[in-house]
């Protein structure tokens, strides 16, 4: 079946502002959510009067990344743990808001996310830009994990209604509720699909497990959306065009804190991240000071949201280790791009380096057999000599275990730098949180 694909953005206008339109925009933005929140939040005042700071020194974005203070998740649940639930960062009376979301607390205990009804419209359509940027068109058959209990369902929902496809749910975004998804997909041969990658790699274990190819499994398939946990790379947009019979897959994230959500194009060079609604930093995530966004270094970005009068976030840091392209992409859109490879807390230090297991993900994905990137770090120490590696690998075309360990390990030392040890696992005996497979097991919190 065709469709009809039309223009390639949703807002030409917005989508492809002059840089100095967005960074005029984005200060006037901040200067008032910033006013807001320090008029309107208790955990702002302490904040910034501990720091020194008032929103009359900050009148530029200059300013705001390297005068105003920055904060954590473990600053708000401080607040948590003595009666309120939003950590001092509610700005509005209660009944101002629409809806409240609970983090999955893949970091610690959840914190909450409340809505505005403005600030819901306003996700909304950052969203659909998404969606109509990878690809979803109205009337499309499209499957999505239910998630209703996600802040993001939100955007989503709101996006759906603006393109009008013909959604279907089905599950949860968990490896429980796989079959639930597979059946969907089954029954309504969708021309479009959202699941992260964890779901997505547990949508073909299933194929696997019933017999069927995946070709036949999406026969009507034409675009996928992934990611959104764990950053898709080069190897794995091809691994799904081709395991899937696809045209194109596309590589999604986002941020509870300040409810950003980002996406790639079919460029492929990073994530599009709309400047008009949030803006980011870089910091080194063990010093804090600022790093340069020019030159592609890795830093922790920090999440300023522009449009949130509910629970404003003014340099949230999101504990995700990124870099970020400011130039304009070869799709024509001018707002920043960014790549987000892993926790913060998942940075290693292994013989003197820096190492993440997106790294490392990048060192397995190489090899046919282990090109699913199964596997969780052992982290036994603060500084390791070698990085030790629990795996599992396709059995349907590995022929020797051992001579495959020597070659992925050959790959780690040739690409890091670093010594590792691999003990091949079954997938099943891999840890999951949610959807998805827990990248680092802290032996030294045993």
């Amino acid at each position: 079946m065709e469709f009809e694909m039309g223009r390639e953005y949703w807002n030409p206008k917005v989508e492809t502002m002059k840089k100095g339109e967005i960074k005029e925009l984005q200060t006037k933005k901040m200067r008032s959510i910033i006013a807001h929140a320090y008029t309107n939040s208790e955990f702002y005042r302490d904040l910034w009067k501990e720091a020194g700071v008032t929103p009359e020194d900050i009148k530029t974005l200059d300013d705001l990344m390297k005068k105003a203070p920055l904060f954590r998740k473990d600053d708000v649940r401080d607040r948590m743990e003595k009666g309120d639930p939003f950590g001092g960062l509610l700005s509005v009376p209660m009944s101002h808001l629409v809806a409240c979301f609970a983090s999955t607390g893949t970091t610690g205990t959840p914190t909450f996310y409340a809505y505005t009804r403005d600030q819901a419209e306003n996700l909304s359509i950052a969203e659909t830009r998404i969606a109509w940027m990878v690809k979803l068109r109205p009337g499309m058959r499209y499957v999505i994990p239910g998630g209703p209990w996600h802040w993001h369902s939100v955007a989503l929902y709101g996006a759906w209604r603006r393109i009008s496809p013909r959604f279907y749910t089905a599950g949860m975004v968990a490896p429980i509720t796989i079959g639930h998804m597979f059946d969907a997909v089954m029954k309504f041969k969708p021309h479009h699909i959202f699941a992260a990658l964890d779901v997505a790699f547990g949508l073909n274990e299933e194929a696997r497990k019933r017999g069927i190819e995946t070709t036949d499994l999406f026969s009507d398939l034409l675009f996928a959306r992934t990611g959104h946990g764990e950053p898709m790379t080069k190897v794995l947009f091809e691994f799904f065009k081709k395991k899937w019979g696809i045209m194109e897959a596309f590589d999604g994230g986002g941020i509870g804190e300040g409810m950003m959500v980002c996406c790639d194009c079919y460029a492929h060079a990073g994530q599009h991240m709309w400047e008009d609604f949030w803006h980011i930093d870089l910091v080194d995530p063990d010093t804090d000071e600022n790093v340069s966004m020019e030159t592609g270094e890795r830093g922790e970005y920090v999440i300023t949201n522009l449009h949130a009068t509910g629970i404003p976030y003014v340099r949230c840091a999101s504990d995700d280790y990124c870099e970020v392209y400011p130039e304009p992409c070869e799709c024509g859109r001018t707002h920043l791009r960014m790549r987000i490879t892993s926790r913060t807390g998942w940075i290693l230090d292994i013989q003197g380096k820096r190492v993440t297991p997106y790294d490392v993900r990048l060192a397995m994905e190489q090899h046919p057999e282990t090109r699913e990137a199964a596997f969780t770090i052992d982290k036994y120490a603060k500084k390791m000599d070698k990085v030790k590696i629990r795996a599992s690998y396709d059995k349907k075309i590995t022929k020797d275990p051992e001579e495959l360990k020597d070659r992925v390990q050959k790959t780690i030392k040739e690409q890091l730098g670093i010594d590792s040890e691999i003990t091949w696992v079954d997938y099943s005996q891999l840890p999951v949180m949610m959807h998805k497979i827990m990248r680092i097991t802290d032996l030294t919190k045993a």
